[in-house]
This record gives structure tokens, sequence and C-alpha cells, in this order.
């Protein structure tokens, strides 16, 4: 179907920015939830070697030593009252 005046090419031209819009906003949406997700799984991944570096050092005096210090990080740079109860009852804190 063809516009045929000028106020119908407008409406015709004007439905097409707004679904180019639309799918320009649902392409958006979509690559902050993958960046979202890519952080999450990036510090999932650092903390397991972090945790596992800590847990599978044989001298325990650099164990410990470790271990205080990223208990001084978490100290440093946990804000959120539940994530310092948890780190709390996990022996973080």
């Amino acid at each position: 179907m063809r516009p045929r005046n000028a106020g119908d090419k407008i409406d015709v031209l004007r439905k097409r920015a707004s679904e180019i819009k639309a799918a320009l906003e649902a392409v958006q949406a979509k690559q902050r939830q993958q960046e979202k997700a890519d952080d999450r799984r990036l510090k999932a991944l650092i903390g397991e070697a972090v945790l596992a570096d800590i847990e599978n050092y044989a001298d325990t005096t650099e164990q410990a030593k470790k271990k205080a210090y990223i208990c001084e990080t978490l100290v440093r740079n946990t804000v959120s009252q539940a994530a310092r109860a948890f780190l709390k009852i996990k022996g973080w804190l």
C-alpha cells in the first residue's frame, strides 16, 4: 500500500521510526543483560580462584596471611548489611 499524500507518508515514516526505536531498545536491553551476566561470571571465577588459592596453600602461615588480606578487603568493600551478615556467618568478617 502506497501513501496517498504527504500526511500518509509522514505517518508511515513515524511508524517505521517507532519500530526502529523499539528494536534498538530491545537490543540495548539484551546487551545490558549480557554485560551483567558476564560481570557476575567474572566475579564468581575470580572469587573461586582466590578461595582455592587460600584453601589449597600448604604453608599455614602464608594461608593465614592471605585469608587476613582477603578479610581486610571484604571489610573495606562490603557495604550491604545482608552481605556483611552472610560473610560473618561464613567466617570471613
